[in-house]
């Protein structure tokens, strides 16, 4: 004859055995849906950036000047993480936009709007130009950076400058002079 005892451990340890399968399938559907939605993110910003570059380039090969730059609307986080923004030149006017978290990146192509000039091209390295660092890439949440001794955080932008004949986009983190 089995002791009662015995059977309780038993049926605890089947239904606890029952709670945890049950657990990690709520856990892996929940992360599985997280990714998702890090990648909708992405997705957005990927898209809003490549849209905020040709409207700047287009305003830039209407207007001329030297120098124009356009705050970009993203944000300075996705879902609470850090990410990267990078601008890539191909071919002739087409420009490849990169975002990256650690775990996912969205990539869109888009070609510029030149309007009978040049091909816009990608700044090749870190320029200074008008007292702003150019890149490629930026790395967002920005920095923050002492103004008049408070601390700003730099707002993520476009910048299109001209460079003797050729007509040139990046990324730049801006801080207002305050």
């Amino acid at each position: 004859m089995s002791s009662p005892v015995f059977s309780h451990i038993m049926g605890t340890l089947a239904l606890i055995g029952a709670m945890v399968i049950i657990i990690a399938v709520f856990l892996a559907v929940q992360f599985m849906a997280m990714l998702e939605i890090q990648n909708v993110r992405l997705s957005e910003v990927a898209e809003t950036t490549a849209r905020e570059i040709v409207e700047l380039v287009s305003v830039y090969t209407l207007g001329g000047g030297n120098l124009t730059y356009m705050y970009l609307t993203v944000p300075q986080t996705i879902g609470g993480q850090a990410y990267s923004i990078r601008i890539e030149g191909t071919s002739e006017g087409v420009i490849v936009v990169r975002v990256k978290l650690q775990i996912y990146e969205q990539v869109r192509v888009i070609v510029t709007p030149n309007f009978g000039e040049r091909p816009v091209k990608v700044v090749a390295n870190s320029e200074v130009i008008g007292g702003i660092k150019v890149s490629r890439e930026i790395l967002l949440p920005a920095p923050e950076r002492l103004s008049s001794g408070v601390e700003v955080r730099g707002k993520p932008a476009i910048v299109v400058f001209r460079n003797g004949e050729n007509i040139y986009v990046g990324l730049a983190i801006i801080y207002n002079q305050g």
